[in-house]
């Protein structure tokens, strides 16, 4: 059996009257529908009024501003054909309002849940800062130096019948070079500032550790969480947009707390300045971002 779809009511010219076809398919919502998109609508208006940047974020850039309306317009159109069908009204809540749940919650979650990490590190920027940027080092003494610090005799003391040390032997701890580090040293650290009409807070440092490997380092962390963050340490100060030479450090661990984030092995960095920088990958967007020197 052949199942015909009726059409909208045509006009007397043989063509469809749009004001016709509107009308008729806006007949064919139900109150179910009606009750369903009602709730969504004051759903919606109360997390605006809650968190205002909720309503800032769709037209952030063109990226985002292209996703708006083209999820708009595509659930307008998929309204539009499965009313002009027929479709069953229950069929019709599933197909739009279960994606609409879904990615609304992907973005506006972020919004509202804080996502804290509590990663600890043998010292901290703070100290390292106070210390003059590297781990106090304190060599135990020696006997050489004991005895060069002891006041001289009197002269009333017999002379030495040992004979005189050679005047142009070297000493033997001026050409010894200095211990090495014991722990991270702070190459340098910075202090992150909102991008984009985004809050946030916290310190930067990027450490050398004993073995030559790096590490960025975030302590007092706290900026407003959002969909997919990156982290990336990018060439220049005061960044706002990936470059060539970003370095990719890996998805954002939280957005509240201290963490720690490797470079990759063998990782070597110029002298000059970087901007740690926290990044919507999904949207293009910035976050926060922190200058450091080295």
């Amino acid at each position: 059996m052949t199942t015909t779809t009726t059409p909208p009511e045509t006009g007397r010219n043989g063509g469809s009257a749009p004001a016709s076809v509107f009308r008729e398919l806006i007949g064919r919502i139900t109150r179910l529908e009606m009750l369903v998109g009602a709730v969504i609508a004051l759903v919606m208006v109360s997390l605006v009024l809650i968190e205002s940047d909720i309503l800032e974020a769709p037209f952030e850039n063109a990226q985002t501003l292209l996703f708006t309306v083209g999820g708009t317009a595509l659930a307008g159109a998929a309204l539009v054909a499965m009313l002009w069908f027929r479709v069953p009204p229950v069929v019709r809540l599933v197909v739009l309002v279960v994606p609409f749940v879904i990615v609304n919650w992907w973005l506006i979650s972020p919004y509202f849940i804080d996502d804290t990490v509590d990663e600890g590190f043998s010292t901290s920027i703070s100290q390292q800062l106070d210390s003059g940027g590297e781990t106090p080092v304190v060599p135990a003494p020696s006997d050489d130096d004991t005895t060069t610090g002891s006041t001289p005799p009197a002269d009333d003391t017999p002379p030495s019948t040992q004979p005189d040390a050679a005047p142009d032997e070297p000493s033997t701890t001026a050409d010894e070079p200095p211990p090495p580090p014991s722990g991270p040293v702070l190459l340098g650290a910075g202090r992150f500032v909102g991008l984009a009409g985004h809050s946030g807070s916290g310190d930067a440092g990027l450490f050398q550790n004993p073995d030559g490997s790096l590490l960025l380092r975030f302590e007092n962390f706290d900026i407003q969480n959002g969909p997919d963050l990156e982290v990336y340490l990018v060439p220049g100060a005061d960044q706002t947009s990936l470059s060539e030479g970003s370095i990719h450090l890996g998805a954002l661990k939280g957005n509240v707390g201290d963490q720690n984030y490797e470079l990759p092995s063998g990782t070597e960095l110029a002298p000059g300045e970087y901007t740690a920088l926290v990044w919507c990958e999904a949207f293009s967007v910035e976050f926060v971002g922190a200058t450091i020197a080295v």
